[in-house]
Protein backbone atom coordinates (compact mmCIF):
# COMPACT_ATOMS: atom_id res chain seq x y z
CA UNK A 1 0.00 0.00 0.00
CA UNK A 2 1.31 3.45 -0.93
CA UNK A 3 1.78 5.72 2.07
CA UNK A 4 0.79 9.11 0.73
CA UNK A 5 -1.93 11.41 2.01
CA UNK A 6 -2.89 12.47 -1.51
CA UNK A 7 -1.83 12.86 -5.11
CA UNK A 8 -1.12 16.35 -6.45
CA UNK A 9 -1.16 17.01 -10.18
CA UNK A 10 0.82 20.02 -11.38
CA UNK A 11 0.64 20.84 -15.08
CA UNK A 12 0.88 23.49 -17.76
CA UNK A 13 -1.27 22.38 -20.67
CA UNK A 14 -2.40 25.05 -23.17
CA UNK A 15 -3.71 22.47 -25.65
CA UNK A 16 -4.90 19.93 -23.07
CA UNK A 17 -2.59 17.08 -24.10
CA UNK A 18 -0.07 17.39 -21.26
CA UNK A 19 -2.96 17.34 -18.79
CA UNK A 20 -4.35 14.24 -20.55
CA UNK A 21 -1.06 12.40 -20.07
CA UNK A 22 -0.79 13.47 -16.44
CA UNK A 23 -4.32 12.12 -15.87
CA UNK A 24 -3.38 8.86 -17.59
CA UNK A 25 -0.54 8.37 -15.10
CA UNK A 26 -2.66 9.53 -12.15
CA UNK A 27 -5.36 6.89 -12.69
CA UNK A 28 -2.93 4.23 -11.43
CA UNK A 29 -2.91 5.73 -7.93
CA UNK A 30 -5.89 5.30 -5.61
CA UNK A 31 -5.38 8.59 -3.78
CA UNK A 32 -7.36 11.76 -3.21
CA UNK A 33 -6.27 14.36 -5.74
CA UNK A 34 -5.54 18.05 -5.98
CA UNK A 35 -4.92 19.98 -9.20
CA UNK A 36 -2.52 22.88 -9.76
CA UNK A 37 -3.00 24.31 -13.23
CA UNK A 38 -0.01 26.52 -13.99
CA UNK A 39 -1.96 28.42 -16.62
CA UNK A 40 -3.49 30.25 -13.68
CA UNK A 41 -1.90 29.03 -10.43
CA UNK A 42 0.84 31.44 -9.39
CA UNK A 43 1.41 31.04 -5.66
CA UNK A 44 3.97 29.63 -3.27
CA UNK A 45 3.26 26.01 -2.39
CA UNK A 46 5.04 23.36 -0.33
CA UNK A 47 4.22 19.69 -0.91
CA UNK A 48 4.45 17.35 2.07
CA UNK A 49 3.41 13.70 2.54
CA UNK A 50 2.06 13.41 -0.97
CA UNK A 51 2.97 12.10 -4.39
CA UNK A 52 3.29 14.75 -7.09
CA UNK A 53 2.95 14.36 -10.86
CA UNK A 54 4.42 17.31 -12.76
CA UNK A 55 3.63 17.69 -16.46
CA UNK A 56 5.17 20.38 -18.67
CA UNK A 57 5.38 20.99 -22.45
CA UNK A 58 8.44 22.04 -24.44
CA UNK A 59 8.74 25.40 -26.20
CA UNK A 60 11.62 25.31 -28.72
CA UNK A 61 13.78 23.03 -26.61
CA UNK A 62 13.19 24.83 -23.30
CA UNK A 63 10.70 24.90 -20.45
CA UNK A 64 8.39 27.89 -20.97
CA UNK A 65 9.63 30.90 -18.98
CA UNK A 66 6.28 31.25 -17.24
CA UNK A 67 6.43 27.62 -16.12
CA UNK A 68 9.93 28.06 -14.71
CA UNK A 69 8.79 31.12 -12.79
CA UNK A 70 5.73 29.41 -11.33
CA UNK A 71 7.40 26.07 -10.63
CA UNK A 72 10.21 27.88 -8.80
CA UNK A 73 7.62 28.82 -6.16
CA UNK A 74 6.75 25.16 -5.58
CA UNK A 75 8.90 23.38 -3.00
CA UNK A 76 9.13 19.79 -1.88
CA UNK A 77 10.21 18.27 1.41
CA UNK A 78 12.10 15.41 -0.23
CA UNK A 79 8.75 14.87 -1.92
CA UNK A 80 8.48 12.06 -4.46
CA UNK A 81 7.67 13.31 -7.95
CA UNK A 82 6.86 11.77 -11.32
CA UNK A 83 7.95 14.03 -14.18
CA UNK A 84 6.23 14.22 -17.57
CA UNK A 85 7.84 16.25 -20.36
CA UNK A 86 5.57 16.49 -23.38
CA UNK A 87 6.69 17.66 -26.82
CA UNK A 88 5.38 17.85 -30.39
CA UNK A 89 7.51 15.23 -32.20
CA UNK A 90 10.34 17.65 -33.05
CA UNK A 91 12.86 17.82 -30.18
CA UNK A 92 12.83 18.36 -26.44
CA UNK A 93 16.30 19.95 -26.50
CA UNK A 94 17.61 20.76 -23.03
CA UNK A 95 14.14 20.98 -21.48
CA UNK A 96 14.31 17.63 -19.71
CA UNK A 97 17.54 18.46 -17.90
CA UNK A 98 16.24 21.96 -17.15
CA UNK A 99 13.03 20.63 -15.60
CA UNK A 100 14.61 17.89 -13.52
CA UNK A 101 17.36 20.19 -12.24
CA UNK A 102 14.80 22.79 -11.18
CA UNK A 103 12.77 20.19 -9.29
CA UNK A 104 15.82 18.70 -7.57
CA UNK A 105 16.89 22.17 -6.44
CA UNK A 106 13.41 22.61 -4.97
CA UNK A 107 13.78 19.41 -2.93
CA UNK A 108 11.73 16.98 -5.00
CA UNK A 109 12.89 13.36 -5.21
CA UNK A 110 12.30 12.28 -8.80
CA UNK A 111 11.22 8.62 -9.03
CA UNK A 112 10.37 8.43 -12.71
CA UNK A 113 10.57 10.54 -15.86
CA UNK A 114 8.75 10.25 -19.19
CA UNK A 115 9.23 12.25 -22.36
CA UNK A 116 5.96 11.86 -24.24
CA UNK A 117 4.91 12.89 -27.73
CA UNK A 118 1.72 14.68 -28.71
CA UNK A 119 0.34 16.55 -31.69
CA UNK A 120 2.38 19.70 -32.23
CA UNK A 121 0.58 22.76 -30.86
CA UNK A 122 1.60 24.94 -33.82
CA UNK A 123 1.73 22.49 -36.71
CA UNK A 124 -1.07 19.97 -36.27
CA UNK A 125 0.09 17.59 -39.02
CA UNK A 126 3.23 16.84 -37.00
CA UNK A 127 2.46 14.14 -34.45
CA UNK A 128 -1.12 14.17 -35.69
CA UNK A 129 -3.63 12.61 -33.25
CA UNK A 130 -0.97 11.76 -30.69
CA UNK A 131 -0.84 10.51 -28.05
CA UNK A 132 -2.34 7.48 -29.77
CA UNK A 133 -3.21 4.05 -28.40
CA UNK A 134 0.39 2.85 -28.67
CA UNK A 135 1.59 5.91 -26.72
CA UNK A 136 -1.02 5.40 -24.01
CA UNK A 137 -0.14 1.73 -23.67
CA UNK A 138 3.52 2.63 -23.07
CA UNK A 139 2.56 5.38 -20.61
CA UNK A 140 0.45 2.89 -18.67
CA UNK A 141 3.33 0.39 -18.58
CA UNK A 142 5.57 3.14 -17.22
CA UNK A 143 2.96 4.02 -14.57
CA UNK A 144 2.70 0.42 -13.41
CA UNK A 145 6.48 0.26 -13.03
CA UNK A 146 6.34 3.42 -10.90
CA UNK A 147 3.75 1.78 -8.65
CA UNK A 148 5.96 -1.32 -8.30
CA UNK A 149 8.98 0.85 -7.57
CA UNK A 150 7.14 2.68 -4.79
CA UNK A 151 5.68 -0.50 -3.31
CA UNK A 152 9.15 -2.08 -3.19
CA UNK A 153 10.75 1.03 -1.69
CA UNK A 154 13.29 1.33 -4.50
CA UNK A 155 15.20 4.62 -4.53
CA UNK A 156 17.78 5.56 -7.14
CA UNK A 157 19.08 8.69 -8.79
CA UNK A 158 17.74 9.29 -12.28
CA UNK A 159 19.97 10.77 -14.97
CA UNK A 160 18.57 12.45 -18.09
CA UNK A 161 19.95 14.01 -21.27
CA UNK A 162 20.63 17.71 -21.86
CA UNK A 163 23.40 20.27 -21.77
CA UNK A 164 24.36 23.41 -19.89
CA UNK A 165 24.32 26.26 -20.54
CA UNK A 166 20.82 25.80 -21.88
CA UNK A 167 20.10 26.98 -25.39
CA UNK A 168 18.71 30.51 -25.64
CA UNK A 169 14.98 31.11 -25.63
CA UNK A 170 13.61 31.69 -29.12
CA UNK A 171 11.19 34.57 -29.57
CA UNK A 172 8.33 33.46 -31.86
CA UNK A 173 8.48 35.14 -35.26
CA UNK A 174 4.72 34.79 -35.67
CA UNK A 175 1.75 35.43 -33.42
CA UNK A 176 -1.93 34.62 -33.17
CA UNK A 177 -4.45 36.20 -35.51
CA UNK A 178 -8.11 36.78 -34.76
CA UNK A 179 -10.94 36.81 -37.28
CA UNK A 180 -13.03 39.78 -36.20
CA UNK A 181 -16.05 38.43 -38.12
CA UNK A 182 -16.05 35.28 -35.99
CA UNK A 183 -15.09 36.82 -32.64
CA UNK A 184 -18.03 37.40 -30.28
CA UNK A 185 -15.86 39.18 -27.68
CA UNK A 186 -16.78 36.63 -25.03
CA UNK A 187 -13.35 37.34 -23.45
CA UNK A 188 -12.57 33.67 -22.76
CA UNK A 189 -9.21 34.14 -24.49
CA UNK A 190 -8.37 37.25 -22.50
CA UNK A 191 -9.27 35.61 -19.19
CA UNK A 192 -7.24 32.45 -19.86
CA UNK A 193 -4.14 33.89 -21.54
CA UNK A 194 -1.35 33.19 -19.04
CA UNK A 195 0.74 36.09 -20.36
CA UNK A 196 -2.04 38.73 -20.33
CA UNK A 197 -1.30 39.31 -24.02
CA UNK A 198 -4.95 39.86 -25.00
CA UNK A 199 -6.48 43.19 -23.92
CA UNK A 200 -9.87 42.99 -22.23
CA UNK A 201 -11.04 46.10 -24.07
CA UNK A 202 -9.87 44.82 -27.47
CA UNK A 203 -9.91 41.00 -27.47
CA UNK A 204 -9.38 40.68 -31.22
CA UNK A 205 -5.84 41.99 -30.72
CA UNK A 206 -2.72 40.23 -29.42
CA UNK A 207 0.30 41.92 -27.89
CA UNK A 208 3.15 40.30 -29.81
CA UNK A 209 5.63 41.49 -27.20
CA UNK A 210 3.89 39.36 -24.58
CA UNK A 211 2.53 36.46 -26.65
CA UNK A 212 4.53 33.22 -26.43
CA UNK A 213 2.28 31.39 -28.96
CA UNK A 214 1.34 28.87 -26.28
CA UNK A 215 -2.01 28.27 -28.09
CA UNK A 216 -4.23 28.64 -25.02
CA UNK A 217 -6.41 31.26 -26.69
CA UNK A 218 -6.82 29.15 -29.82
CA UNK A 219 -7.92 26.10 -27.85
CA UNK A 220 -10.32 27.98 -25.58
CA UNK A 221 -12.09 29.87 -28.40
CA UNK A 222 -15.50 28.31 -29.02
CA UNK A 223 -15.90 30.20 -32.32
CA UNK A 224 -12.56 29.14 -33.86
CA UNK A 225 -11.79 32.83 -34.34
CA UNK A 226 -8.15 32.55 -33.32
CA UNK A 227 -5.42 30.80 -35.27
CA UNK A 228 -1.81 30.87 -36.36
CA UNK A 229 -1.37 32.35 -39.83
CA UNK A 230 0.73 34.69 -41.95
CA UNK A 231 3.84 34.31 -44.13
CA UNK A 232 6.25 33.67 -41.23
CA UNK A 233 4.00 30.96 -39.84
CA UNK A 234 3.49 29.33 -43.25
CA UNK A 235 7.24 29.32 -43.88
CA UNK A 236 8.03 27.70 -40.54
CA UNK A 237 5.23 25.17 -41.00
CA UNK A 238 6.66 24.07 -44.36
CA UNK A 239 10.14 23.64 -42.87
CA UNK A 240 8.80 21.76 -39.86
CA UNK A 241 6.71 19.39 -41.96
CA UNK A 242 9.65 18.58 -44.24
CA UNK A 243 12.02 17.78 -41.38
CA UNK A 244 9.87 16.23 -38.64
CA UNK A 245 7.47 13.66 -40.02
CA UNK A 246 9.47 10.69 -38.73
CA UNK A 247 7.69 9.30 -35.70
CA UNK A 248 9.48 9.87 -32.41
CA UNK A 249 8.76 7.61 -29.47
CA UNK A 250 8.34 8.27 -25.78
CA UNK A 251 11.35 7.73 -23.53
CA UNK A 252 11.20 6.53 -19.95
CA UNK A 253 13.72 6.94 -17.15
CA UNK A 254 13.35 4.80 -14.06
Amino acid sequence: MLKFKKLSKVYFSPSGTTEKIVNEVAKHFNLNRENYNLLSFDEEKTFTDELVIIGVPVFDGRIPKLVCKRLSKMKGTNTKAIVILNYGNISYGDALLELTELLKENNFQIIGVATTVSQHSHFSEIGHNRPDNDDLEKINEFSKKIVEKLENGIENEIFVSGYKPYQDYVKPSFSVSCDEDLCTECLDCAYTCPEDAIPMDSPTQTDRGLCTTCSTCINVCSEAARSFEGPEYNSQMRDAMINNFERKEAEFFL
